[in-house]
């Protein structure tokens, strides 16, 4: 689950300032592994990287989020009758309110992002694991992200977020696509999918929270 800390931990990656500067100095050597520098400003940076970015959505919707994340005031308005509000029924969750079904996705991206991470050098916190051997992992983040993205679907949720659940569900619609086509192509030992694939699905997630900052359409 995503930390209460919005930053992504100082030791796992460089800060903001450094990763901004290693991805505007062109003439530094390619680092080793799938992404260059400013790939993996555009993941993982402390303040505008998507994995962040997903963190700050996920504690949206908590109840008691750390006072220091600032939500939409829509959301502020919005989150108790949300909290109180059941509209489905896990086998093994039970009751779950409107708020939790939003936040699932959100919690199946960060975990996308971690295991992202693991392929990034180490000097950026990972370990330069090949995405091919991380291909059960992806198959299984893509089923449970097509399944939160379900959940919502059938709970019929288009109308949620202050009149944003339909672009909300559209821009999650398109990360479902990437990443089950990611899944697929990594079971058949494709690794040419894996950064575009990474990437779209971070500039979704960018798209998102755009999405949750602006005014409904």
């Amino acid at each position: 689950m995503p930390s209460t800390r919005p930053a992504l931990r100082a030791a796992a990656v460089l800060g903001a300032g450094a990763l901004a500067l290693a991805a505007a100095c062109d003439r530094k050597p390619p680092i080793p592994g799938y992404f260059t520098r400013a790939d993996i400003y555009a993941l993982a940076d402390d303040n505008d990287g998507a994995e962040t970015r997903v963190q700050l959505m996920y504690h949206y919707f908590k109840k008691d989020h750390d006072p220091s994340i600032k939500t939409p005031a829509w959301l502020d308005r919005s989150l108790p009758a949300m909290l109180k509000r059941g509209v489905w029924q896990d086998p093994d969750d039970g009751v779950l309110n409107e708020a939790q079904l939003w936040q699932a996705p959100m919690a199946v991206l960060y975990e996308f992002y971690e295991l992202t991470r693991g392929t990034f050098p180490p000097e950026y916190g990972g370990r330069l694991a090949r995405a091919s051997d991380l291909a059960d992992q992806y198959r299984d983040s893509a089923a449970k992200m097509a399944m939160a993205v379900s959940r919502l679907r059938k709970a019929r949720l288009e109308g949620s977020l202050d009149g944003r659940g339909r672009g909300a569900l559209d821009v999650l619609d398109k990360i479902v696509l990437e990443t089950d086509g990611l899944s697929s192509a990594l079971a058949a030992k494709d690794e040419s999918r894996f950064k575009p694939a990474v990437l779209a699905v971070a500039a979704r997630t960018q798209d998102l929270f755009k999405v949750f900052a602006n005014r409904p359409r």
